[in-house]
C-alpha cells in the first residue's frame, strides 16, 4: 500500500478477486456435473448459493490482501 496510490485499486482488488474466485468455482462445478451426467443444473446453483457466498467473502479477503501488501 502505497500513499499515492489511487483509491479505486482498493475498491478494485478485493471485488475482481471475488468475481473471479466465484466463477471459476461456479464453472468448475457445474462442468464436472455436467461431465458426470447431471441434469438439473439449476437446482445444483440453488443448492450451493451459500458456498459461493463463502467463495466471494474469501476471495474479497485476498483481494485486500493483495492490495495492502502491494501484490501484483
Amino acid at each position: 500500500m502505497r500513499k499515492n496510490e489511487p483509491w479505486w485499486v482498493a475498491v478494485y482488488l478485493p471485488c475482481a478477486s471475488a468475481l473471479a474466485l466465484v466463477s471459476m468455482c461456479a464453472f468448475f462445478q457445474i462442468a464436472g456435473y455436467w461431465l458426470s451426467g447431471g441434469e438439473d443444473i439449476i437446482s445444483l446453483l440453488e443448492a450451493h448459493v451459500f458456498f459461493y457466498l463463502q467463495m466471494a467473502v474469501a476471495g474479497f479477503a485476498l483481494g485486500f490482501v493483495l492490495w495492502f501488501f502491494n501484490v501484483r
